[in-house]
């Protein structure tokens, strides 16, 4: 399928959702944000594959994410369909990935509280897909997103199912594992059994998401910029995690030590690791509605701390730009605080050094003439700490509101979970009973080797939230 078949502002997919911007794309198909044109113009995410490639990965994220509907954690499903050139998929739309979020912060990783409570969220949506019978097999920050709008954007959604694999039969039964398996997934996060080509299992899953864990909170993993996959898999298997998590909380050893213990035939204990990571957020007293690491800043992802009282400046004769709390806008700072104290109280303090240093050498005052004098310089006082909070107020008054809508532009991301239900339409029926779970053959299927190139080469710098740029990543 043509990168560009689909014109945003043009195309209208089955007469009803109109394209209105291309979200990413890659060698699976291309990611689409459009609005829907029956249902009061309600903005959803398309993702379309060519029906003429030889692999189609659409069937088998529409037969995941149609069972998983009802789960938390996971897009809504809202139609499917096909023609001659294309296969498609309507659902929901989310906001920004995980990888893009962390990427965005200054020192390229989150906070405790942001990490765990984002894992608990994670392991959730692992647990749904496993309670189905599917493998997810592809565990990464970029196949989790915010959500876009009200309360879902402080809900994290699990996305891009074409790697699953079904592990129970339809009478729930445990499929046995295969000799050999082939690689799954993508490098950097898949486990050291997807290295040896072994049949994956559930533990395998919390493996990748152990790997997320540490990178969230510590920014880094030891093979980062590694791009050989067999290279990778030596370093995990001679890797000292104990030494990546000596620094985290002892909770971390704890779940390693038990995911060490797991093997294709057990079921985890998902409620033992969800209390694991919960113990650490709740010995720091954190709370459920305490805002994440991006809802600290102004919109644009990065960490800035603002105050409702007058602001940390700079040193006299040094100017720089802080982000305005209420437009997001950069404001210049003229001769001001250090450390939060400022020029007029600073001078206070020397005046008063100096009285107190003469006072030394004169005779002792009236205490009537000492309670006068008193009295005048608190007036004195108030009068110069009035005068200078308004001319601070002053720095930060608002100028252009159009600064204050620059999360709009966070929703184009992940159009990634397609579910092919079928279109009432003249578009060909998806019989999802028809579906082949079975995999190919090809040891080298699904594959997704993210390279220091592809996923980390923003790391230095701040994403944009209006850049198309950062959807280019999507898998499918």
């Amino acid at each position: 399928m043509s990168a560009d078949f689909l014109v945003p502002g043009e195309s209208v997919v089955k007469e009803r959702w109109k394209i209105t911007k291309k979200i990413g794309g890659g060698g699976f198909g291309e990611i689409y944000q459009g609005k829907d044109l029956f249902n009061h113009h309600d903005v959803v995410a398309l993702k379309l594959e060519s029906s003429q490639t030889p692999k189609q990965v659409l069937k088998m994220e529409v037969a995941v994410l149609k069972k998983l509907q009802g789960y938390d954690n996971v897009c809504n499903f809202i139609a499917c369909g096909r023609n001659d050139v294309y296969n498609y998929v309507v659902m929901s739309l989310v906001g920004r990935n995980l990888a893009d979020l962390r990427r965005s912060t200054p020192q390229g990783c989150f906070s405790l509280s942001t990490a765990l409570r984002l894992t608990v969220q994670m392991l959730a949506g692992i647990k749904a897909i496993h309670t189905v019978g599917f493998l997810h097999r592809d565990i990464k920050p970029s196949n989790f997103a915010m959500g876009k709008n009200g309360a879902q954007t402080r809900k994290c959604y699990m996305l891009d199912f074409g790697l699953a694999r079904q592990f129970l039969t339809a009478s729930g039964e445990l499929r046995p594992p295969r000799p050999v398996a082939g690689f799954r997934g993508t490098v950097r996060y898949a486990s050291y059994n997807a290295h040896k080509s072994k049949e994956l299992g559930r533990h395998d899953d919390l493996w990748s998401l152990f790997y997320m864990m540490i990178e969230f909170l510590t920014g880094n993993l030891p093979w980062r910029k590694i791009k050989e996959k067999e290279q990778v898999g030596d370093m995990k298997m001679n890797c000292d995690m104990y030494g990546l998590i000596k620094k985290l909380p002892p909770e971390f050893k704890l779940i390693l030590d038990y995911i060490k213990t797991l093997d294709y035939y057990q079921t985890p204990n998902y409620k033992q690791i969800e209390q694991w990571c919960k113990a650490p957020i709740k010995r720091k007293h954190v709370r459920e509605s305490d805002p994440y690491d991006w809802e600290k800043g102004c919109g644009d992802g990065s960490l800035t701390t603002t105050t409702t009282t007058t602001p940390n400046l700079v040193p006299d004769g040094v100017k720089e730009k802080c982000n305005s709390p209420f437009t997001g806008s950069p404001v210049e700072l003229g001769s001001a605080e250090k450390d939060g104290v400022s020029d007029e109280k600073e001078n206070k303090r020397k005046d008063r050094r100096e009285r107190d240093a003469g006072d030394a050498h004169r005779p002792p005052m009236h205490p009537d003439s000492k309670l006068r004098n008193k009295q005048t310089r608190r007036a004195e006082q108030n009068g110069k700490h009035s005068n200078y909070k308004n001319s601070q107020a002053s720095i930060y008054k608002p100028s252009d509101a159009e600064h204050i809508d620059k999360a709009d532009a966070s929703c184009t991301k992940f159009i990634n979970e397609p579910d092919m239900d079928s279109e009432q339409s003249g578009d060909h029926v998806l019989n999802l009973q028809n579906i082949e779970l079975e995999e190919a053959a090809n040891h080298d299927t699904g594959v997704r080797i993210q390279t220091d190139k592809q996923t980390d080469k923003h790391l230095d710098r701040q994403t944009p939230i209006r850049s198309k740029n950062k959807h280019k990543q999507t898998k499918f």
